[in-house]
């Protein structure tokens, strides 16, 4: 991410920014977006940042209106900064709509692909408290806060998928390039092949007429897979799926939770009641499985329960006190204690107690990622023997089919 510039550097950028390029200020100052009834397409639904050019544009934004510079001067002197397409896009439609007469609140609804729910009603809040720099500041740390847990897990994953990738490339060319070669000398010789020679040659041709059909196959399977996302029911069972995945399921789940605590904390903070702030988490956290749960929460907590029981605890402490637990109620309870956690349950319970919610809600996001960085660490010291076995079993299975025969041969001369 680029390093944020000085104040006073910032200051004599914006003074000195309109005599270097007055077209260009021109150009920027009277820069229009089509109106939603104009009937043509909406740009800004094209509009796009990824996560290191949003983490950018929140950073600059922050910095600027922190140091007391208005917000579409802020915008202004970004679109001079940066070279990136997509942030100088961002900085002239949201300083356009905002010179309009529109909040910053309505005006990033408007950008779908570049701030999220929990963005936007971070937006609104500042508006209604006049503390956009602190919102920004906290939008930036959010943001830095996810790429640097969403690099952990990935990276935990990239070596042993690279390991495999290698691997199957090196099996696939022995099955097309060497296993027909060894099967001409060995019908040149008219030699009795074993059971798991002749399988492997049997997938050896498999993959030398069907290799790309199955591979286009395979792809066209994955688009239709992406498909079959949109369908909310599937999605449902693939992102439950996922969670019970083994090795990787917790670390996916930890990972959910860092981002369920963090969020609600942020919200609460900053001054949103719990079911307006559920809803936004709800939106934000990329499972369906957890967004379900989280409506089901809100459900409950209007009907007068306490969070830390909508979460579990009530199953918990009917089940500490020896109660039945078997109602339909409970099991759902239980469902929900098993998937946020007991320790969860019970930091929120305290922050309950205590009238300090969001301060648990943080110390539990950041114990979540302390444990993310522990099972990283092991995933890469466990999956590194594993994927050494596999693949050498692998190989070591297609030497055996070639040799095998030869060891017949020379059984027979012997």
């Amino acid at each position: 991410m680029p390093e944020p510039t000085s104040t006073k550097k910032i200051f004599w950028g914006m003074t000195l920014l309109p005599a270097w390029w007055p077209k260009k200020w021109a150009a920027m100052e009277h820069f229009s977006v089509p109106r939603k009834n104009s009937g043509e397409i909406n740009e800004n639904r094209k509009i796009s940042l990824n996560r290191k050019q949003k983490i950018f544009f929140l950073d600059m934004v922050g910095s600027l209106v922190e140091a007391g510079i208005p917000l579409v001067k802020s915008l202004q002197l970004i679109y001079f900064q940066s070279r990136e397409r997509a942030v100088k896009e961002t900085c002239l439609y949201v300083k356009t709509q905002i010179e309009r007469g529109n909040n910053l609140g309505s005006t990033s609804r408007e950008l779908p692909r570049v701030f999220g729910n929990f963005d936007c009603a971070m937006f609104e809040m500042g508006e209604a408290t006049g503390k956009m720099g602190y919102v920004f500041v906290r939008l930036t740390e959010k943001e830095e806060k996810m790429q640097e847990i969403e690099r952990k897990v990935l990276g935990a994953m990239i070596y042993p998928m690279a390991v495999i990738f290698v691997a199957l490339l090196m099996m696939t060319g022995l099955l097309v390039f060497v296993i027909p070669r060894i099967e001409k000398i060995y019908l040149d010789a008219h030699a009795t092949l074993p059971g798991l020679t002749q399988g492997v040659i049997a997938f050896s041709h498999f993959l030398r007429d069907y290799g790309i059909v199955t591979v286009i196959g395979l792809f066209f399977a994955g688009i239709g897979f992406k498909f079959l996302l949109r369908q909310a029911t599937v999605l449902f069972v693939v992102d439950r799926a996922i969670l019970g995945l083994p090795i990787f399921g917790k670390l996916i789940q930890y990972r959910i939770l860092v981002s369920f605590c963090s969020f609600l904390s942020l919200l609460l903070a900053s001054g949103i009641t719990i079911h307006r702030a559920l809803e936004i988490v709800s939106s934000g956290l990329g499972n369906s499985f957890y967004s379900n749960h989280i409506r089901g929460i809100i459900g409950d907590i209007r009907a007068g329960r306490h969070l830390s029981d909508a979460v579990g605890g009530e199953y918990l402490e009917k089940k500490m006190a020896g109660e039945p637990t078997d109602s339909p109620e409970m099991i759902i309870n239980k469902e929900r204690l098993e998937t946020f956690t007991v320790e969860l349950s019970t930091s929120i319970k305290v922050g309950e107690q205590t009238g300090s919610l969001s301060n648990m809600l943080d110390k539990a996001g950041k114990r979540y990622e302390k444990e993310i960085d522990v099972r990283v660490k092991n995933l890469n010291a466990l999956l590194e023997p594993i994927v050494i076995i596999v693949i050498g079993a692998g190989v070591g299975v297609i030497i055996l089919a070639i040799m095998m025969p030869f060891f017949n041969m020379a059984k027979v001369v012997g």
